[in-house]
């Protein structure tokens, strides 16, 4: 967020109706500028084009999930299509790793089955084939590999470099049915009540067919225990190699870190990025 932006006044010129509140900035996310209205309301802005395409196409979605899926979902009342901005009501509750106990797990695996069953149709997506996904995973391996291995001692770029190849490569890996997914589902994207009830489900920028694994991946191995509870009201895993492919996926979530860092000049993401890559190189190892 720009320092020299008045946040009043950024809302009260895309939203007049909601001008009389007091407004203040929140979050840390890295496409969109969050400020939080008196009375309730959530108003975002996009940082760049990416990020203003992404909203624009939540703006369209939103509504569709919001009636179909078992939580809340953020649903855009007031909105600026040209700026484009949105406003939505504010929904309660505290991130994943600061939730209390409750049936949380249970709820969000079942929010997970519903949203993966949700035909990619009713958002205005296509639906893919697994093939599909392998391709867009080598293009994005093909990525990292250029930008981001470098930037690590030539050793271990290589070592990495061949767990790219035989994720890729291995056919057993990619026999699976794609599906609609959120595929950003960190911490911070979810929501727990003061009673631990799943409380929302936020950021959907990332929404996409995709991999059911990649919805699990943060949380089978930073909350283990609550993962294979969320895993288990899911039903299970849904093929032999998910819990290999959800073990990758999140040893290539800091990937994703040091690009954002390189893109945006800001070097303590490019750090910290690294430090996960080595941190979660063990779980690129796969059977194959």
């Amino acid at each position: 967020m720009s320092g020299d932006v008045d946040p009043r006044a950024r809302v009260a010129s895309a939203f007049p109706e909601l001008a009389a509140g007091d407004v203040r900035p929140i979050g840390t996310g890295w496409a969109v500028d969050t400020y939080e209205v008196a009375d309730g309301w959530i108003v975002q802005f996009p940082r760049d084009d990416r990020a203003a395409e992404r909203m624009r196409a939540q703006i369209e979605t939103l509504p569709e999930l919001a009636a179909e899926l078992p939580a809340l979902v953020p649903e855009p009342i007031h909105i600026d299509p040209d700026g484009p901005a949105m406003a939505y009501r504010k929904i309660d509750g505290v991130p994943l790793d600061e939730a209390p106990d409750g049936l949380w797990p249970e709820r969000l695996g079942r929010f997970l089955y519903d949203l993966h069953l949700m035909p990619p149709e009713y958002v205005g997506a296509r639906g893919g084939t697994a093939s599909d996904v392998r391709a867009a995973m080598r293009s994005e391996l093909d990525g990292f590999a250029e930008r981001v291995l470098p930037l690590l001692d030539a050793e271990e770029a290589a070592y990495i470099r061949s767990r790219f190849a035989v994720f890729v490569g291995a056919d057993a890996l990619w026999r699976f049915a794609p599906c609609l997914a959120h595929r950003d589902l960190g911490p911070a994207h979810v929501l727990v009540s003061a009673t631990g009830d799943l409380a929302g489900v936020l950021d959907w920028e990332e929404l996409g067919v995709d991999d059911p694994a990649a919805d699990f991946a943060w949380l089978l191995h930073e909350m283990p225990e609550e993962g294979e509870r969320a895993l288990g009201a899911y039903g299970g895993a849904p093929d032999p190699a998910f819990r290999t492919r959800a073990g990758v996926r999140y040893a290539l979530m800091p990937f994703h870190e040091v690009l954002h860092g390189l893109d945006t000049g800001r070097q303590r993401y490019v750090g910290s990025g690294i430090d996960g890559v080595r941190r979660r190189v063990p779980w690129l190892e796969t059977s194959a």
